[in-house]
């Protein structure tokens, strides 16, 4: 019987094009399931590519985990300890220490250039924070040992709007302006000056970042201030693995406070994700009005066909395969429109990630207009828009138990 259902479902169908009320509603059907899965599709594409490359960007210049000192000296040898016997799932660690210092031009006297001064170990920081690959100057394709052979002695490396604000170049000197702890009393501040060099430039497309931020070795920390010291550990850990969990653990076990890098821009995550659900549910309402259409279509047939349908009760045939035969019109309808919106979509989303010629503004983490292809996303928008479609046929199909037969075989057949 399910064969036969199908195949008068198919019947129907290819039927419609000789009477052109029901011909069109048929192509206004599948164009409505057509877009609304196209729609859905490609803006859900693009909602996931923006959350992971602004994600990637983002942790691009953090690390996974940060253990913060809060402003006290940390005993970085025994917590390191702590961390290689206690949590193997914590692949790098990396001490750092933060200072605010002024960047200047030798013989100038702007102080609006205030940048924060973080000292790193390169050798272990490369392991924990993809710095290395944001270095654009001094440009070098191989990637190895840029942190190393750039940050040492009085050597920095700065982001590039800043240098464009300073107009310098590597290997150029600037001049560190800052004040030890030691040199502020009630009534004034002393500054003190200190040459460097930059030995390089970073990009991380994130404009706060690259004006706001240098790296320095702890050699020079140790110079220029008194009071020094390790005030944060950066770890590492795999994307598998839950990082809410570890960093419960290193608070429970370190007495510290410990934030993963989303707990660093909590507002930016939370917005991101909600924009794709938001963005999600609105463009489902086009399937909805889709299938709205689809009843519509069902409901003209139902009644176009009573004569069959009154016949094929008289032969003996169940409201439930009467049911059926409407039931898998609409679905081919529907599982061909989606299909076909899904493959479009497909091909678009391929091309404007093969071809990122969409630029964005700076206002945006990223240059291009991302798209992330993901079986998992069009699995669901398949399964979304067939279930709605199903329940959108199967109210329609009730019509089909309140046709009277005997009035229908008197009059209409």
């Amino acid at each position: 019987m399910n064969n036969v259902s199908l195949l008068l479902a198919w019947r129907y169908l290819l039927g419609s094009k000789n009477e052109r009320n029901i011909s069109y509603m048929v192509i206004i059907c599948f164009i409505s399931i057509f877009i609304g899965s196209f729609s859905l599709t490609v803006v859900t594409s693009i909602m996931n590519g923006f959350e992971k490359e602004t994600c990637k960007k983002l942790q691009g210049i953090h690390a996974s985990i940060t253990i913060d000192g809060g402003g006290e000296t940390l005993n970085w040898p025994a917590i390191k300890h702590v961390i290689k016997s206690e949590f193997p799932t914590i692949t790098a660690c990396s001490p750092s220490t933060t200072k605010q210092i002024i960047l200047q031009l030798p013989g100038s006297d702007d102080l609006s250039n205030i940048v924060v001064l973080h000292a790193i170990d390169p050798k272990s920081y490369a392991d924990v924070v993809m710095l290395e690959q944001m270095i654009t100057q001094p440009a070098d394709k191989t990637n190895l040992n840029k942190l190393k052979n750039i940050i040492h002695d009085n050597q920095i490396l700065i982001g590039a709007s800043l240098a464009k604000s300073l107009q310098i170049k590597p290997s150029e000197q600037v001049s560190i302006v800052y004040t030890d702890e030691n040199n502020i009393d009630s009534q004034r501040i002393n500054f003190e000056q200190r040459p460097a060099i930059v030995g390089g430039i970073f990009h991380s497309g994130i404009d706060d970042f690259d004006t706001h931020i240098a790296y320095c070795s702890f050699d020079l920390i140790e110079n220029l201030f008194s009071q020094h010291g390790i005030t944060h550990i950066e770890c590492s850990i795999p994307s598998t693995i839950d990082e809410n969990y570890i960093v419960s653990s290193l608070k429970k076990r370190l007495k510290l406070r410990v934030y993963s890098w989303k707990q660093r821009y909590p507002a930016l995550v939370s917005a991101l994700k909600l924009e794709k659900y938001v963005m999600f549910f609105i463009l489902s309402l086009i399937i909805l009005v889709a299938s709205m259409n689809i009843i519509s279509l069902l409901f003209m047939q139902i009644v176009q066909k009573r004569g069959d349908i009154a016949i094929f009760k008289v032969l003996g045939m169940a409201d439930k395969n009467l049911r059926t035969i409407f039931l898998k019109m609409g679905m081919i309808i529907s599982i061909l429109g989606t299909l076909c919106g899904l493959t479009a979509s497909l091909i678009i989303c391929y091309l404007l990630k093969k071809y990122p010629f969409i630029q964005l503004p700076d206002a945006y983490y990223v240059t291009h207009l991302p798209v992330s292809i993901e079986l998992p996303t069009y699995v669901w928008i398949f399964i979304t828009i067939t279930s709605i479609s199903f329940v959108s046929t199967w109210i329609a199909t009730n019509k089909t138990r309140h046709i009277n037969i005997s009035s229908v075989l008197r009059f209409e057949t």
